[in-house]
C-alpha cells in the first residue's frame, strides 16, 4: 500500500490482501454501520497505452470489506495497482 487512512495516527484503517490474480480482498479495521459506498481506479501503469477497458469492478461489499477484481482489456485477471475510496456512516 503506498498511502490510506489513518487511525488516530496508528496506522492504515484497511488491510488488502492479494488473494489470487487479480483478486483482491479488502477488510476495513473499523466496520461501517451500514454497507459503505465504494469507486475504484486502476493507477500507475505508466504510459498512455492502457486500454479503458483495464478496470477494476467490486462483485462483494459489506460493512467489513470489498472483493476487488482487477483486469487486462481482454477480461483476464490480472495483478495491477489500484487506488479505491469507500465512504459510508460509522457511528462515531
Amino acid at each position: 500500500m503506498l498511502s490510506g487512512s489513518t487511525g488516530n495516527g496508528t496506522g492504515y484503517n484497511f488491510n488488502v490482501v492479494n488473494q489470487s490474480a487479480g483478486v483482491y480482498q479488502i477488510q476495513f479495521d473499523d466496520d461501517f454501520d451500514a454497507t459503505p459506498a465504494i469507486t475504484g481506479s486502476q493507477v500507475l501503469w505508466g504510459n498512455l497505452g492502457q486500454n479503458p477497458l483495464d478496470n477494476i469492478v467490486f462483485p462483494y461489499l459489506n460493512e467489513n470489506g470489498a472483493t476487488a477484481i482487477v483486469g487486462d482489456s481482454n477480461g483476464s485477471h490480472q495483478n495491477r495497482s489500484f487506488s479505491f475510496i469507500a465512504i459510508g456512516p460509522d457511528g462515531r
